[in-house]
């Protein structure tokens, strides 16, 4: 039994962060409140149905960066992530990401204001962040790059994000 088990299993998992879904549970919902919740500028919009959560580190710099914010809708337990247009122009800036080598560059247009692109932008940045690559803002064939506390920011925020959603 235990060798055709063995035999059928995949070579690896699927990875679940593909999968677009804002749902959360309420461990993670704990978890978060009650552990990583405490690094967070916390304030409640929408008459009180979302909470917002903004990393503090990542506006200690003054340097440019993606601010990105959680969105947690307690009554349907979801929770999205925005870029915060607050603290970026999004038609100003090109986001860019390097290899670690600096040699292979990318660049990734803004999301639109759906949910959906939101996530898709933020997975991306995580994927590159968790591949070591370097971030930063391009405008006008300029390039500002991320200083590596910011990385471990923007990437530290996302972590939470996904963790939260249960896709990492």
């Amino acid at each position: 039994m235990l060798a055709i088990i063995l035999l059928t299993l995949p070579d690896e998992r699927p990875d679940k962060i593909d999968t677009i879904g804002f749902a959360t549970t309420e461990s993670a919902e704990l978890y978060f409140k009650n552990v990583r919740s405490f690094y967070y500028k916390h304030n409640s919009e929408a008459e009180g149905i979302l909470e917002v959560y903004r990393l503090e580190s990542i506006f200690k710099d003054s340097l440019p960066t993606l601010p990105f914010a959680l969105y947690n809708n307690w009554r349907t337990n979801e929770t999205f992530i925005r870029l915060d247009t607050a603290f970026i122009n999004t038609r100003a800036f090109l986001a860019v990401v390097a290899d670690s080598s600096g040699i292979k560059t990318d660049t990734l247009t803004f999301p639109e204001m759906s949910n959906e692109s939101q996530y898709i932008f933020a997975r991306d940045i995580y994927k590159a962040l968790d591949k070591n690559e370097k971030l930063g803002l391009a405008k006008e064939n300029e390039v500002v790059w991320f200083s590596e506390t910011m990385n471990v920011s923007v990437k530290r925020t996302l972590t939470d994000y996904f963790r939260l959603l249960g896709k990492i």
